[in-house]
């Protein structure tokens, strides 16, 4: 990816090549036991995060931490691009007006969201702990990732604005905005992501998910 292409901000307009993680955002993590029977909650609890504009990805249990023969748990995790007491409730009030449910509702941290994590748009891209798809006959109506451009983050104009006025303590006036955002694009020049991505390799080969490297 070459972040020099990226495009000038603008107000309320992605940048499509990046999700802006941040630790002080929310990620919600939904977690279902017996996950293989919770089909329709889980779809729904997707298809209502896409409705309205939230990245969701989704780990096991096991990929986090040793079950000693504990049942494994599914975690589906909804990043809200907020740090505020509200965020995620509306994706939290649709669900329980949809009486979609879940085993449990906790707050993830990005590393895990980010280190854990595969991208999810539908049940067709979950899969099981032994590597099968959980649903296997869910059709998946994503774009073969192999042969497209997959967007895997995305920045917004209003998720600089929140995260300069964070730092301030006040609102950040309409004048100061355009400086801010021309600033911070110039900073992805030089952003760096390949030592994160690194770092979920080493851990998956460790976790027996990826092969080891090739000796040179």
């Amino acid at each position: 990816m070459s972040i020099a292409e990226i495009p000038p901000l603008r107000d309320s307009e992605p940048i499509k090549q990046s999700e802006f993680l941040h630790p002080g955002h929310f990620y919600a993590a939904y977690v279902f036991e017996q996950a293989h029977e919770r089909e329709t909650d889980i779809q729904m609890l997707i298809g209502e995060a896409q409705r309205l504009g939230y990245p969701v990805r989704y780990w096991w249990l096991s990929d986090a931490m040793e079950l000693s023969g504990s049942p494994d748990r599914l975690i589906v995790c909804v990043h809200h691009p907020s740090s505020s007491e509200i965020a995620g409730m509306d994706l939290y009030d649709s669900l329980k007006e949809k009486q979609v449910t879940w085993d449990d509702l906790e707050a993830a941290a990005m590393d895990e969201y980010s280190l854990l994590g595969a991208p999810v748009t539908s049940l067709a891209n979950i899969r099981s702990p032994y590597g099968d798809k959980l649903f296997p006959h869910a059709v998946s109506k994503d774009v073969d990732i192999s042969q497209s451009n997959e967007v895997l983050f995305t920045i917004t104009a209003e998720d600089v604005r929140e995260e300069a006025e964070e730092y301030l303590g006040r609102e950040l006036a309409e004048e100061e905005l355009p400086a801010v955002l021309e600033k911070f694009k110039k900073s992805l020049e030089y952003l760096d992501w390949r030592p994160y991505l690194d770092e979920a390799i080493q851990q998956y080969q460790k976790a027996g998910q990826v092969s080891p490297a090739v000796d040179p």
